[in-house]
This record gives structure tokens, sequence and C-alpha cells, in this order.
């Protein structure tokens, strides 16, 4: 959303920013770290979802240049 200066879009920012460290801490840095066996399909799909949210979230976001 643009920057409207509202709580809302103040808010949607951090949650995006937390959902992304979330993903990237409990999801991909464990597994690229410690070798895992196989995820139960459900799970695998779970997190593949996870991250699909996230890259349409950057894949609709605008950078803008500070002022």
């Amino acid at each position: 959303m643009p920057d409207d200066g509202s709580l809302t879009y103040r808010s949607v920012q951090e949650g995006a920013a937390a959902f992304a460290e979330g993903c990237y801490r409990a999801i991909r840095n464990p597994t690229s770290h410690i070798p895992q066996s196989e995820l139960p399909e459900h799970e695998a799909l779970e997190q593949l979802a996870a991250f699909s949210v996230l890259a349409r979230w950057v894949d609709v976001a605008a950078v803008e240049k500070a002022p």
C-alpha cells in the first residue's frame, strides 16, 4: 500500500518485515544449517505457502526513494 502516514501502513510494513524474518529464521535457516530428513507433504506445502505469500508481497512492493 502507498505510504499515507497511517498506522495501518506502519502496521503492514512492520508485519511484513516480521513475517519475512520469521520465515527465514524458522523455515529456511534451520534447513540450511542442519541436515533434515524429508518433511511430510503437508508441512512442506505449508512452508511453501508461507514463502509464496512473502514472495507475492515482495513482487507487488514498490521501492520509494527516501526524501
